[in-house]
């Protein structure tokens, strides 16, 4: 994506910053002198936090900053704290040597979301920090429109830049760190009573052990990304013996994550479909199929009896790993038909797990849309029509359904365009030999 949006969210992030800024001015009480040296104390503290940040992608990073951002917002409910929080902010970025736009868009959206934070603590009744029950409604309110917001900015400025789904980044994002966020509310109340009532050296005694939160925080992080290269790195092994399928399986995945969503699974369900697509063709990795996959035309009926276990390799491979115990039935059923004439166990109708019936239709989606040797690929409008045509006999009717419907197809539209960018397909031959029966790219799909 061009950077000029990129620089229109950063301008209207900002715009919202400076209105919400303004208007904490206007309407909240005016800054005390203690409020001021609250704020210095705090602002020290977020650049110490800051400048310990940590990256967990291209174009976010991770930090505790919202400790002492959220603290002296419970200290000094006022415009002190905004000053606080911008100035640690601009602070810590220039220490970081970040570009420009990118420091002013983390000082723009950190003092937003204070901001309305705010808004909302002292709408419900907030204080300068209490040990009141009343209170805590305030204070969660404080925190989960913090949260939400900084979020939801960095959601919007990376869906933006890289043409990813706001909301859907956004979910992620919270779903990635909720648990973690929510069980370091108690230490954002525990640093503001302790500079109420200990004063600023115990205040930053206290703090030291929360260094170890950010620890927490990028163990975690570097732990689910060593999770998924790993098994990207096995993927990516099996494809290699197959130079017509490279970026099949990550497709499939995505494939099967909007067919998933466009059936209505929960977030959750959605992320399992989409690891066991992942994997459902992990079984290929073993040495009987290694002729087979590296054979660029059609197969022999004795190959594609062969063949015909790569689910049932894939599925004990699978088993192996305990957290995927769940994705073992998928794995295996992936090449079941709804009527059925599938493979390995012939099962049909809803007696196919509904991961593997997506797996299924996602499949097949990246058979037909994919070139080969031996014949090209078909378009996304013959695609549906094939998938309609096969309602009923090799798909889930209902889940087909949901998926060729207008609002379905445009999602998957996009879905395949994105994988098809990001996974291309290994080059093919230019040319291709007349194909009398569209049902050849259905059996491409059971390869």
């Amino acid at each position: 994506m061009s950077a000029s949006r990129v620089e229109r969210v950063v301008e209207g992030v900002a715009a919202g910053c400076i209105i919400s800024v303004a208007a904490v001015f206007a309407l909240a009480p005016s800054p005390t002198n203690t409020d001021w040296q609250s704020a210095l104390f705090f602002t020290g503290m977020g650049v110490l936090f800051a400048v310990l940040s940590y990256p967990v992608g291209k174009a976010t990073t991770g930090s505790i900053v919202f400790l002492p951002y959220l603290s002296v917002a419970l200290v000094a409910p006022n415009g002190a704290a905004l000053i606080s929080v911008a100035l640690s902010t601009l602070a810590g970025e220039l220490m970081l040597r970040r570009a420009r736009l990118k420091i002013a868009f983390n000082v723009a959206q950190h003092t937003f979301a204070v901001a309305v934070g705010l808004f909302v603590y002292l709408g419900l009744g907030g204080k300068s920090a209490t040990l009141e029950v009343s209170q805590i409604l305030p204070f969660v309110g404080l925190c989960a429109t913090y949260f939400a917001l900084n979020k939801l900015a960095v959601s919007t400025v990376v869906a933006a830049s890289s043409d990813a789904n706001t909301l859907r980044h956004w979910a992620k994002s919270i779903k990635g760190s909720g648990v973690y966020d929510a069980l370091s509310l108690p230490l954002i109340v525990l640093l503001a009573l302790m500079y109420v009532s200990k004063g600023p050296m115990w205040t930053a005694l206290a703090a030291l052990p929360m260094l170890g939160i950010r620890q927490l925080y990028r163990m975690v992080f570097a732990l689910e990304k060593i999770n998924e290269e790993l098994l990207q790195l096995m993927v990516a092994s099996i494809e290699a013996r197959d130079p017509y399928t490279s970026g099949h399986s990550q497709r499939v995945a995505r494939y099967a994550r909007e067919v998933a969503r466009t059936a209505g699974l929960t977030v959750s369900q959605v992320e399992r479909v989409e690891i066991a697509a992942l994997l459902h063709d992990v079984g290929k990795i073993h040495e009987e199929f290694a002729s087979i996959l590296r054979k660029p035309g059609r197969l022999s009926d004795e190959e594609f009896g062969r063949m015909k276990l790569h689910p049932i390799r894939s599925a004990e491979l699978v088993a192996k790993v305990s957290n995927f115990s769940d994705l073992v039935s998928s794995v295996r059923a992936h090449h079941e038909a709804w009527n059925g004439t599938g493979y390995p166990d012939q099962l049909s109708g809803e007696s196919i797990p509904l991961s593997a019936r997506i797996i299924a239709l996602a499949d097949t989606i990246d058979a037909m849309t994919t070139s080969r040797p031996y014949r090209a690929g078909l378009s996304l409008d013959d695609v549906r029509v094939e998938l309609e045509r096969e309602s009923g006999r090799q798909f889930d009717p209902k889940v087909c359904s949901k998926l060729i419907s207008a609002s379905g197809w445009s999602a998957l539209e996009r879905a395949v365009a994105d994988a098809q960018r990001e996974f291309p397909a290994s080059d093919v031959a230019e040319s291709f030999p007349a194909i009398g029966n569209t049902g050849e790219y259905l059996v491409a799909a059971q390869r």
